[in-house]
C-alpha cells in the first residue's frame, strides 16, 4: 500500500509540475517578409507588362516611320491607310489578315494571362502558398512563350509583305517593312525577372516557430 501511494504522489507530481502540449508543439504560421517583398516586385512587374503591350507600341512600320499599337493593330488596314500613302490591300497579300487575326488572338491569350498571374500573385502576397507560386510561374512561363510568339508573328507578317510586294518587281526587306517595338523587348527582360524572382521565393516559405515550455 505505501509503494502504491508513492506512485501516485509520482505521477501527480509530474501532472502538475511538468509541462504539457496538446496538439501541434508549434505556433501559428510566420510569414515570410522575404517572400512578401519578392511576389509585391513581381506584382509591379507583371503589371508593367501587361500595360506596356497594351498602352505602348508593339511594332514598327519602318517604311512610313510609324508605330503601331495593339488598338491599331486591331484595325490594320485602316491603320496602314492612314499613315502611310501607299494604297495596300492587306487582303490581297496572301494570308496576312489571317496571320493579323491570330496575332490579336494571342494578344488577347497574353491579356488574359497576365491578368491570372496578377490575381495569383495577389493571393500568393496574402497565403503564400508554394502551389500558388508554381502555378504561376507556369502562367509566367506560357507569357514569356506567347511574346517570343509575338516576336515570330511580327517576322512572319513582314516577310509576307515582303515576298507580295517582290511580285510588283519591287525588292524590300522584311526589316524595312516591320520591326519589333520597345514594348516586345521589355515584355521578355520583365517577365524573365518574374520568373527568376518566383523561383527564389520558392526557398522562402512560411516558418513554424516553436513554442517555448
Amino acid at each position: 500500500m505505501p509503494e502504491d501511494n508513492r506512485q501516485f504522489k509520482d505521477f501527480e507530481h509530474t501532472l502538475t509540475s511538468e509541462p504539457m502540449y496538446r496538439g501541434d508543439p508549434y505556433g501559428k504560421k510566420k510569414k515570410s517578409w522575404m517572400s512578401m517583398i519578392i511576389q509585391f516586385i513581381v506584382l509591379i512587374l507583371v503589371a508593367i507588362t501587361g500595360y506596356s503591350m497594351f498602352k505602348e507600341p508593339i511594332f514598327n512600320l519602318e517604311f512610313a516611320k510609324e508605330a503601331v499599337t495593339f488598338h491599331q493593330l486591331t484595325n490594320f488596314q485602316e491603320t496602314v491607310n492612314n499613315i502611310t500613302n501607299l494604297n495596300i490591300n492587306i487582303e490581297n497579300i496572301d494570308n496576312l489578315q489571317s496571320k493579323i487575326d491570330l496575332l490579336i488572338l494571342v494578344f488577347y491569350v497574353f491579356f488574359a494571362a497576365c491578368i491570372l498571374s496578377l490575381i495569383l500573385t495577389i493571393f500568393t502576397l496574402v497565403f503564400n502558398r508554394t502551389i500558388l507560386k508554381i502555378v504561376n510561374l507556369f502562367i509566367l512561363a506560357i507569357m514569356l512563350v506567347i511574346t517570343f510568339g509575338f516576336s515570330y508573328l511580327i517576322k512572319n507578317i513582314a516577310v509576307r509583305i515582303s515576298d507580295s510586294m517582290s511580285q510588283y518587281y519591287v525588292t524590300v526587306k522584311p526589316e524595312q517593312i516591320l520591326t519589333e517595338s520597345d514594348a516586345i523587348h521589355n515584355a521578355i527582360i520583365l517577365l524573365t525577372c518574374c520568373i527568376a524572382l518566383i523561383i527564389i521565393s520558392l526557398f522562402f516559405r512560411n516558418r513554424k516557430p516553436k513554442l517555448h515550455s
